[in-house]
């Protein structure tokens, strides 16, 4: 099965999942200029904890590649998260965010990066690989909405960390293709991408659940 196929048919088994994700309150209420200050903040805690980790977790993947296409394709993951993280500094900073000494996250926030970190040491290159083309479109279609909802109704104007996740991804999805194939276990993959966007979902139930 091509990389692209094996896309396709995850997408359509994930699509009610995907739906609830980009259809979440969170990102409506910002939209609608009903998000109170203290869950956008919120957001930014859980980031601040989750961004080093997942470079972290990256990095480690990065380290385990075996083939040219998987040191472009994470080395190109790398980079982005690392320019996506000085941008969270100066969101952070903007809304006055403990940067150094951040206050702690909520647990059920911060399930993904610990799910990546779990992936960067268990799984396949083909399953980081999986995990990652599959949330990165849906993560960067919510925060590319929340970067213009913060700036049009609070006034924000650091949004480069959510307009860094903004795509397209058709590019980095090509780089996955070969990779995928390679380590193609269609049960794993299947698993993986479930737990992903399940992580990925209470991630977003997590931070609005103190509303």
């Amino acid at each position: 099965m091509s990389g692209r196929k094996v896309l396709e048919v995850l997408r359509a088994e994930l699509r009610p999942l995907n739906e609830y994700i980009l259809n979440h309150p969170y990102v409506k209420d910002a939209e609608q200029g009903k998000l109170p200050v203290d869950l956008i903040k919120e957001f930014v805690i859980s980031q601040l904890y989750i961004v080093p980790h997942d470079l972290r977790a990256l990095a480690h993947i990065l380290s385990r590649a075996r083939f040219r296409d998987e040191v472009e394709f994470f080395k190109v993951l790398v980079d982005g998260d690392y320019k996506a993280f000085k941008e969270l500094i100066k969101l952070a900073e903007e809304l006055g965010v403990n940067v150094d000494k951040p206050p702690s996250p909520k647990p059920e926030a911060v399930t993904y990066t610990h799910y990546l970190s779990w992936l960067a040491l268990n799984g396949t290159l083909g399953d980081a690989a999986i995990a990652l083309v599959v949330n990165l479109p849906v993560w960067g279609s919510n925060t590319l909405r929340l970067a213009k909802a913060l700036r049009k109704n609070y006034g924000i104007r650091s949004v480069g960390f959510l307009e860094a996740f903004g795509g397209p991804y058709d590019e980095l999805e090509r780089m996955a293709y070969p990779i995928i194939e390679r380590y193609l276990d269609m049960d794993r993959y299947r698993s993986v991408s479930k737990m992903i966007q399940a992580y990925e979902r209470m991630f977003w139930d997590s931070i609005y659940s103190g509303r």
